[in-house]
């Protein structure tokens, strides 16, 4: 599943040169040292590994929430998959390879792709002590399928779910019964982190509702039809149930601990852990520090009472802890699927044409933007897909910077500067329009110096922009109701085969969906379907090249570039494996020596 990227990663140390010879299906050439440049991935370092000291890691904002169905948070991703949750699957960090978690092997499969059977290991507990069973499945993938739940990330990766169900009363064994098949369902279902139903529905409520009953409520979307759903939805979309350590209960490795707003979240090790003997973890306690100023973050770490950061600022990791052991500290450069782009919001009349879109795209200078600001670092791209993936449609021409090609797009789209006042203008609904709008954004410092450097390009063709800074949880509401003009944004995109549904099918474009620009386009959806019921791979990355020309004609976004992730860390850890892979460093591998623990 995608997740919302809160902040963007740089590259310390890349070259890129992009030649484009002209004509739509020369291939661009891109040569970089940035593998060079990478951490690479140490074996493993346990001898001697002792449990205790805590990890600290820097945050910019709070996380959104800590209940794994109702949130769409990067950070709180962090948290819910690797440290209070588990999943039926989980995908090795180094190979992509699922392997069972909670479930006893890998599925069962029906030879038409509609009916996933796991049988689920019999000693599994929630952190409060209850044996974690198929009921327990069945009621996450009712939560989540109920359309009145905060769950619009997940649900559009279910809606081919007919039914999931204990197989002959085994609580031990549950069957997922699809609609129609799907080439994706075992990563989806597969990544679903598992809620205690004991906890979350005290009044039994998911038993009463059928799922025929939330496939009907899934088609209709009225809450007065189905009382007791909205009812339940109501409850565990409240803020307390994913924040208070009495409900947010999983059965990972640690507990939560405590949230202290806009401070901290802390969580500790479950001694009754049921995985203890393979999923040896050494960090006492981990918690998340609350630091929104990049000054005060880099202070944090050098004073050490950080102990891990993802720097936000080029200038930071590369000038202002120019050497990081005089601080007992080290650097870390790591590649992970996450891209940038700017998202303009396809229902407001400024941006609901395709040739203003590519225009702005055109007025976006990337290459001098990453030499400046992001020391000539970075690498521009063009598509949705993650760059090193073999999906990604490799020969879609780089948009250069041509501010010229953008007033020529402007002009063909009806504005143009009637009145002499250096303002773009037209008529739109019988009435003249400016062209000025607001970048919104979430106090991220670099993305506000890229857009300061793309609002003086556009001011020389006649269009006004300014900024908005919002606090990260406001910027996240906002950006969920499609309230805004245009933003720099990020994804974390999943590691697997690709399927854009969450982010760009047109279902997903009303209500608090991922398709928070409200893009639509019918041949983009016809494909997007087809990608999902497709299982031949060749055929699949066919029908995704079209579908990877479609956005890039339509901009939808203007895609910016992919970074590699960015960190400075204690000195003191050992075994600080740097995977590549979404949330890179796992802390609760992590283990010190006595000596030299900080928290005793």
């Amino acid at each position: 599943m995608k997740k919302f990227g809160l902040f963007f990663i740089i590259i310390v140390s890349l070259t890129v040169l992009i030649t484009i010879a002209g004509g739509r299906k020369k291939k661009p050439i891109i040569q970089s040292n940035v593998t060079k440049m990478l951490t690479p991935l140490q074996e493993p370092d346990l001898s001697g590994a002792t449990v205790g000291d805590w990890v600290i890691k820097q945050e910019m904002s709070d996380a959104e929430k800590l209940n794994p169905v109702v949130t769409n948070d990067a950070t709180a991703d962090e948290i819910i998959s690797y440290y209070l949750f588990e999943k039926l699957l989980e995908q090795d960090r180094i190979t992509y390879e699922l392997y069972p978690q909670l479930a006893k092997n890998m599925p069962t499969l029906s030879e038409d792709h509609l009916t996933y059977t796991f049988e689920l290991k019999d000693n599994v507990k929630f952190s409060d002590g209850t044996p974690l069973t198929g009921e327990d499945i069945i009621f996450t993938f009712k939560a989540i399928k109920n359309p009145f739940t905060d769950a619009q990330a997940l649900r559009n990766y279910f809606t081919d779910l007919d039914r999931v169900e204990l197989v002959d009363g085994d609580k031990y064994k549950v069957k997922f019964t699809f609609k129609q098949p799907y080439f994706r369902a075992i990563y989806a279902i597969g990544d679903i982190k598992i809620v205690p139903k004991k906890i979350l529905d005290i009044e039994n409520i998911n038993d009463r509702l059928s799922w025929e009953m939330l496939n009907e409520a899934n088609e209709t979307l009225d809450p007065a039809k189905y009382p007791e759903m909205k009812k339940f939805a109501d409850f565990l979309n409240q803020e307390d149930v994913s924040r208070n350590p009495k409900y947010v209960v999983g059965s990972g490795p640690y507990k939560l601990e405590k949230w202290v707003t806009g401070q901290q979240i802390s969580v500790v090790r479950n001694n009754d852990y049921w995985n203890k003997d393979e999923g040896k973890v050494y960090p006492e306690k981990i918690i998340w520090r609350t630091i929104s100023d990049q000054n005060a973050a880099i202070a944090a770490a050098k004073n050490k009472e950080t102990d891990l950061m993802y720097v936000i600022r080029p200038i930071d990791f590369v000038e202002n802890v120019k050497n990081p052991e005089q601080f007992g500290l080290k650097k870390a450069l790591v590649l992970e699927p996450v891209y940038s782009y700017i998202g303009w919001n396809n229902n407001s009349p400024l941006f609901n044409d395709p040739k203003v879109r590519m225009a702005m795209s055109y007025a976006v200078d990337r290459n001098m933007i990453i030499d400046k600001i992001f020391y000539g670092m970075g690498i521009p791209i063009q598509s949705h897909i993650f760059y090193k993936s073999q999906y990604v449609d490799s020969t879609l021409p780089v948009i250069p910077f041509d501010l010229e090609k953008s007033k020529e797009l402007l002009a063909e789209a009806g504005w143009k500067d009637t009145d002499g006042d250096g303002i773009l203008d037209k008529v739109i609904n019988g009435q003249k329009v400016d062209f000025k709008f607001t970048f919104t954004n979430n106090n991220n410092p670099t993305r506000k110096q890229t857009a300061l450097v793309i609002i003086d390009a556009l001011k020389q063709i006649g269009i006004q922009a300014d900024i908005q800074d919002y606090e990260w949880s406001v910027f996240l509401d906002k950006v969920k109701k499609h309230d805004f003009d245009a933003a720099i944004m990020a994804w974390q995109l999943s590691v697997g085969p690709e399927d854009p549904y969450q982010i760009w099918h047109s279902s997903q474009a009303d209500g608090e969906g991922s398709n928070h620009i409200s893009y639509k386009n019918q041949r983009s959806d016809e494909l997007i379907e087809l990608n999902r019921i497709t299982f031949d791979d060749s055929v699949r990355k066919e029908i995704l090249n079209e579908w990877q020309e479609i956005i890039y004609k339509d901009q939808p976004y203007t895609f910016l570039w992919t970074p590699t992730g960015r960190y400075l860390y204690s000195d003191r850890f050992k075994n600080t494996r740097w995977y590549s892979y979404p949330n890179s460093p796992l802390m609760k591998e992590w283990w010190s020596s006595r000596d030299l623990a900080r928290y005793k």
